[in-house]
């Protein structure tokens, strides 16, 4: 009975081996999986604004007082930045008179 057992067990295990293998080596092609980009959206923290949609800078947050240095930080993070502008044309009347032969 022992060996019936054992050839039986031997038997089942080259079946299980068999069908394991048919089935991993079928040969069809796997269609392969689209890679898909990945996509990152950053938000910008917002900065406060009053009533009127403009930016407001807190020189004072609890008992600490903001520098010089934080507020051109934090000018720097919300893309403000001070416009300085073409220098004033000077007009004719104001010019010097080049002095010539008359």
């Amino acid at each position: 009975m022992a060996s019936f057992l054992r050839a039986a067990g031997i038997a089942l295990s080259l079946a299980t081996v068999a069908l394991l293998a048919g089935c991993a080596s079928s040969g069809k092609p796997v269609a392969k999986a689209e890679e898909k980009p990945i996509t990152v959206t950053v938000e910008a923290p917002a900065a406060e604004k009053d009533a009127l949609g403009n930016y407001r800078f807190l020189m004072q947050q609890g008992e600490t007082r903001m520098s010089a240095d934080q507020f051109d930080a934090w000018m720097k993070a919300n893309g403000i930045r001070v416009a300085k502008g073409a220098p004033a044309a000077v007009p004719e009347a104001a010019k010097p008179a080049k002095p010539g032969k008359n």
